[in-house]
């Protein structure tokens, strides 16, 4: 089984990588104009992956502060507005644009905890997270076994 641990270095290449996108995209900017607060990304863990990934996205009118990648049990720097919850499958499937976002929490795949008629209003800005995601290191996601994402 892979722990934490094991992530970690991947994982905070990922969110360095994933804030620089985000900083390059004008789309994300038009789109996250209006935004002020904190996300939390939470990866379950599904196949040989043990421990869950959070991710906490400080943004800010339509750039990223910074991504810190929490180890299991430390709290959030500060209380996110929303925190979206995914298999680590699934995550891969939308950075690999192979499920949209907007669909997968929709379809209650992703779970939305926080202020849903924000996320809508937002939604532009979840697709062009989803884009950003393309131009990082995605080694995280395709380095270990995540099994079907049902585990």
């Amino acid at each position: 089984m892979v722990k934490f641990a094991d992530l970690k270095e991947d994982a905070d290449r990922f969110a360095a990588e994933f804030c620089k996108a985000l900083n390059e995209n004008p789309d994300y900017e038009a789109a996250g104009k209006g935004w002020k607060g904190a996300l939390l990304l939470v990866m379950k863990a599904c196949g040989e992956i043990e421990d869950d990934l959070r991710a906490f996205m400080d943004l800010e009118e339509g750039k990223c502060k910074g991504i810190t990648i929490l180890a299991p049990g430390e709290d959030p720097p500060f209380e996110p507005i929303m925190t979206i919850t995914g298999s680590m499958y699934l995550w891969r499937q939308i950075a690999f644009k192979e499920k949209d976002p907007i669909q997968s929490l929709m379809s209650g795949e992703l779970i939305l905890e926080g202020d849903t008629a924000l996320a809508m209003r937002y939604a532009r800005a979840t697709m062009e997270l989803a884009n950003s995601a393309e131009k990082a290191d995605r080694t995280i996601l395709t380095k270990y076994d995540l099994g079907t994402g049902e585990e």
